[in-house]
């Protein structure tokens, strides 16, 4: 390294006699000015060579100067100064300032100055101080930094070289000492670090802002540290106090600082106490936390530390104040990566503490949360987990407020495990708890709690963690319930349905429940999922198992709680009907949403029919009289082949007093219904029950209206005869409307030359002859006959008689008519007399045995009497 020089001495004052450097005016200045005694000299007071190490303003350069008394000089009081300028990059990394202070004083007072080359060698021993106190060193490093005056010291320039090899780089940089002044000594108003001066030069030290130090007697020690640093810095052979830096920023330019010394010193301390007390380990976190440079290192060499002294805390603390200090411990560390890893080693002795003492574990964990002390969460779970007296345990978790028995039931498996298998009553304070989570909580809480629900005391908890739950995840969950109880844990679940439901997932849940083994529980769940719609009936007949003894039972269900609209929809569906009976036709559940869809439903009438057919045997009361009628209304206007008359019949002897004789006339003989269909219908009804029968037989005057509407008698003989058979029984019934009925239909049928015809004038002639013979004749008979002759009845017999010969009619039919008449003998010699009336006559004697007593006794005395006596 290149060391500069400067001399200074007297010449007409004390100034720079000469250099190798030529310095800025700041730095100038001061050099000349430390270069010369501080304080005045005494006569005849001669003063020993003392050295003044200072840095310049600028920086660039530090000087160690010796300084000489010149006896000499012309006036007393001089000196001369030997002032060596080191650039400040070499100096602050020179092992042994000792060598430039020893080329100075070599060099001498007087020799020429010059630039010099030195090489810095290694350090050498250097003798220890025996007198100096503690005191000072106190004063420099282990208190408020001031400056400090030594007065009286014997060992001043060994002490300031000694203290100037031990401190660090940033320190010496800045570091000012003199070994001799008779007053203080400044640079830019700051007072030197540290100045020796004389017993004598007290009392010029009056002013002194710093410490005032006794060189000669030393005084006790008042810190803890003093003779540690004593021993570092004036009797260790090589002075230095890097073996205190245990941070190692003292060897760091810039960053080296008394306090960095004294935490450094405070850290040792620490670590010898760590295993005997605890807390210790936290005064060695607080320290490695202001150390950020170097903050993961030392915390990554503190780790065995911290896991010991977690270890003694959890063995030797109350149980309250082990959590505390294992949260603060754990807390101090902040975010760095040694966190967990000084977790994962304490944690067996966590958890050992949880299982001692379970409650007062349970107790602390508010506390912990509160201070962000959650990482101890784990241990405590595992630990309570394995307590004995569990009961009391869970009891006291569900204490826990807000989202923390969540937390901590998510903290450790086994916890989780342990508290779902049995009933400790713990379930309502977890619904409570899962209220209080954040999403992340909760999507921690399906995935580790979920797993556990299996029972129905659970559900409340299940719907908590399902309550905003999205479609395949409420799926998921019952996927795994169907391996875990085949659904069988009924209020569990309707959780499930009722979550379904909400979110649009009950056709995927569907699809599971139908995959568990059969049971009531199971059972009652696939009810739930399914409505009444066209997609509930499909869904069942066409995805579920055909072998599944459930489908008929589950559709009988549906059906039933379908309402009207919802079964019109259903079976408004081509082929649905048939593939329902297929199914469930035959359950007697199915029994009333047959008669509904019957009551309800406009089925094809063959259907319509068919399933009337299907239910009666299985109704009683007027309700079967009434799905008879439908069935009935149905049936008579079409040809159902073969089982036609059964079916008809059937129906007719269920509607009974259900019937609506009016309606069923028009519907099975109106106008539009065929001829045959009307003939049969007709003679169907004439043979219904008693009770039907009765219902025809109260409105004659529909059975004529709707004969009469056809138009035309189209009608077969038998139909004709039903409809005369009806008429005619009817009078004892309604004689009144029997008689109205009985002019219309003879009006009607009186010119039609068909067979059907006569049957019908058997039954309404006789009526409407006797109503002739009465001088009262009733207004409607008007009509019937064209009364020419004023005697009316011969008017009835003529046209009798003329139609009867103009027409196929049978003669048994016109031989009742005139026996009921009451007039038998001159309504056959009427038709006698017309031509062609013997054969007419011969015709009806011919048939006469065919007609019912008495009036078989009558047509045959009429014959017998018009052959005894001819026309």
């Amino acid at each position: 390294m290149i060391v500069d020089q400067q001399l200074h001495g007297y010449n007409h004052g004390h100034e720079l006699l000469s250099g190798s450097i030529t310095l800025p005016p700041r730095d100038q200045d001061l050099v000349d000015r430390l270069s010369d005694i501080a304080g005045p000299i005494a006569p005849g007071e001669k003063i020993p060579p003392y050295i003044t190490c200072y840095p310049l303003p600028s920086g660039s350069h530090y000087v160690v100067a010796r300084t000489w008394h010149d006896r000499e000089a012309p006036r007393a009081g001089c000196v001369r100064t030997r002032s060596l300028l080191i650039p400040m990059a070499e100096w602050t990394s020179v092992a042994d300032p000792s060598t430039l202070v020893a080329l100075a004083t070599d060099a001498g007072p007087t020799q020429k100055m010059k630039r010099l080359s030195v090489e810095p060698g290694p350090a050498k021993p250097s003798p220890p101080v025996e007198t100096a106190g503690a005191e000072l060193l106190e004063a420099l490093f282990l208190e408020h930094s001031v400056s400090v005056a030594v007065f009286g010291s014997k060992s001043a320039e060994l002490i300031a070289l000694r203290i100037l090899t031990a401190i660090w780089p940033s320190m010496r940089r800045r570091f000012t000492v003199s070994t001799f002044c008779n007053s203080p000594r400044t640079i830019s108003k700051k007072s030197f670090d540290l100045v020796f001066a004389p017993v004598e030069a007290r009392s010029r030290f009056s002013d002194w802002k710093g410490r005032r130090v006794d060189g000669i007697r030393a005084g006790p020690l008042r810190h803890r540290w003093s003779s540690r640093i004593a021993d570092e810095v004036f009797r260790a052979p090589y002075p230095s106090l890097s073996a205190l830096d245990t941070f190692g920023e003292m060897a760091e330019d810039e960053k080296g600082s008394e306090e960095a010394l004294r935490l450094s010193l405070l850290w040792g301390e620490l670590a010898d106490k760590v295993g005997s007390e605890p807390h210790a380990a936290l005064g060695l976190l607080d320290i490695a936390n202001t150390r950020m440079s170097r903050r993961s290192e030392l915390i990554t060499e503190l780790a065995p530390v911290l896991a010991r002294a977690a270890t003694t805390a959890v063995s030797a603390m109350a149980p309250s104040e082990a959590w505390r200090f294992l949260q603060v411990l754990i807390g101090k560390l902040g975010e760095t990566r040694w966190r967990l890893s000084l977790i994962r080693s304490v944690r067996s002795s966590t958890v050992a503490l949880a299982q001692r003492h379970p409650i007062e574990a349970v107790e602390a964990i508010p506390h912990l949360l509160k201070d962000g002390g959650e990482f101890l969460l784990s241990g405590i779970a595992a630990g309570i987990a394995k307590a004995d007296a569990f009961e009391r345990v869970a009891s006291s978790l569900t204490g826990l407020s807000g989202d923390a028995l969540l937390r901590t039931v998510l903290a450790a498996p086994e916890l989780t495990v342990r508290l779902l298998e049995d009933d400790y009553g713990v379930e309502p304070s977890l619904v409570a708890s899962i209220g209080g989570a954040n999403g992340d909580e909760i999507a921690e809480a399906r995935k580790r709690i979920l797993p556990q629900l299996v029972d129905d005391r659970h559900a409340g908890v299940l719907g908590a963690l399902l309550a905003n739950a999205g479609a395949s995840t409420i799926v998921i969950e019952a996927e795994r319930l169907r391996n875990a109880n085949d659904l069988t844990a009924v209020a569990l679940n309707s959780v499930l349905v009722d979550a379904a439901q909400r979110e649009g997932g009950a056709t995927a849940l569907r699809d599971v429940a139908a995959k568990a083994r059969q049971s009531q529980a199971s059972n009652a769940m696939l009810r739930q999922l399914l409505g009444s719609s066209v997609a509930d009936v499909r869904w069942i007949l066409d995805t579920m198992e055909k072998a599944d003894a459930r489908r008929p039972m589950l559709l009988a269900d549906v059906l039933t709680s379908a309402s009207n609209e919802q079964l019109r929809s259903i079976f408004g569906q081509p082929g649905m009907l048939s593939d329902v009976l297929v199914l469930a036709g035959d359950l007697p559940s199915a029994t009333e949403v047959l008669a509904r869809i019957v009551e309800n439903v406009r089925l094809q009438p063959a259907d319509h029919i068919g399933l009337v057919m299907r239910i009666l045997p299985r109704i009683d009361g007027p309700r079967a009289g009434s799905i008879a009628v439908s069935g009935l209304e149905a049936a008579l206007p079409k040809d159902l082949g073969a089982e036609r008359e059964s079916i008809v019949s059937t129906l007719l002897d269920r509607a009974g007093a259900q019937l609506d004789g009016v309606r069923v006339l028009k519907v099975g003989a109106g106008q539009g219904v065929p001829a045959g269909l009307a003939s049969s219908n007709l003679t169907l009804f004439d043979r219904s029950p008693p009770s039907v029968r009765a219902k025809l037989l109260e409105n004659p005057i529909a059975l004529a209206d709707t004969v009469v509407s056809r138009k035309t008698l189209d009608l077969s003989y038998q139909g004709g005869e039903a409809v005369g058979r009806l008429l005619w029984d009817s009078d004892p019934v309604n004689h009144r409307a029997f008689l109205l009925a009985s002019s219309k239909l003879l009006s009607f049928a009186t010119n039609v030359t068909a067979e059907a015809a006569s049957p019908i004038i058997a039954a309404a002639f006789p009526s409407v002859y006797r109503e002739l013979q009465r001088e009262s004749l009733p207004d409607f008979l008007s009509y019937v006959f064209p009364f020419v002759d004023w005697d009316r009845c011969k008017v009835a017999r003529r046209e009798l008689a003329r139609s009867f010969l103009n027409s196929n009619w049978r003669p048994r039919d016109i031989a009742l008519a005139a026996a009921r008449a009451g007039d038998a003998g001159r309504i056959i010699r009427s038709i006698a007399k017309r031509d062609n009336g013997s054969r007419a006559i011969n015709s009806i004697e011919r048939e006469a045995d065919s007609l019912p007593d008495p009036w078989k006794h009558q047509v045959k005395k009429a014959i017998k009497d018009l052959r005894n006596d001819p026309p």
